[in-house]
């Protein structure tokens, strides 16, 4: 049996998974998610502009056709690891309410959860550690960070994520424009929205006692937030909304409330 080992794939490659925006069948674009289990249900995490198909901040809608997405494709990695099954998750229950979870703020943080209700047999789950988020690594300005995505849609080898490189940009510890977030400087692009950012260093940071890493065997890796896009279009300064914000949407989900509507 082939596994990631055996393929030499780092394990946080297996946790971005490919979206397709649809509306009524047809294709608005590409997106990432990464899949966190809670009481016992699998939930999609991306942003809420990728649902949505709205500017968080000006509701403006984003597709060029004004059309809004009706579902997501989601490309999950099947049983059989290096191949892939697509299931189709529809974004709105029967009488037209949206399925996703927001955070208590609504879209003002844009980052969602969309219990998955469409996992065929043959998908294999690979789910996101959010305990990465405790890693005793102290984030600093101008760190390296990794955005796992798909920029422009694009995969390797089928639908394996692309790692893209940028740095911290604004301090770890404060919020940028008074949101749970804080900015990276990174080429992205396009298709990127919900991915997963990570710091991962072999050395060279400060854990929470004081003690300095220089080096080691191995590389640690602290998960840093979910990424959004730029701030401006021309900028190349990014948006990471920090790991809470998972949590806190978690937080107000009951068992009810992931009762089928329809």
């Amino acid at each position: 049996m082939v596994t990631q080992e055996k393929m030499g794939i780092d394990p946080l490659s297996a946790r971005s998974l490919y979206l397709k925006l649809m509306f009524q069948g047809q294709a608005l674009g590409p997106a990432t998610g990464f899949i966190v289990e809670w009481n016992d249900q699998w939930h999609l995490i991306t942003n809420w502009h990728v649902v949505s198909g709205r500017h968080p901040e000006t509701s403006k809608l984003l597709s060029p056709t004004a059309a809004i997405p009706d579902e997501i494709e989601i490309r999950h990695h099947s049983k059989k690891f290096g191949t892939w099954v697509t299931c189709v998750e529809r974004l709105m229950d029967y009488q037209g309410n949206p399925r996703w979870f927001e955070h208590p703020s609504g879209c003002q943080v844009d980052v969602v959860a969309l219990p998955l209700q469409a996992i065929d047999a043959q998908v294999k789950i690979y789910s996101f550690p959010l305990s990465l988020a405790d890693t005793d690594m102290i984030p600093t300005v101008a760190m390296p960070v990794s955005i796992i995505g798909f920029p422009l849609g694009l995969a390797t080898a089928g639908s394996f994520p692309i790692w893209k490189t940028g740095h911290i940009a604004s301090d770890p510890g404060l919020n940028y424009d008074d949101k749970p977030a804080f900015l990276i400087d990174a080429t992205t692009r396009g298709g990127m929205s919900g991915s997963p950012v990570v710091l991962r260093l072999l050395g060279g940071f400060e854990t929470r006692s004081g003690r300095k890493i220089i080096g080691q065997t191995g590389p640690s890796t602290r998960f840093l937030g979910v990424y959004s896009g730029r701030t401006h279009g021309d900028s190349e300064i990014g948006i990471v909304w920090r790991p809470h914000v998972i949590t806190d949407i978690f937080n107000q989900i009951t068992k009810d409330d992931l009762l089928p509507s329809d």
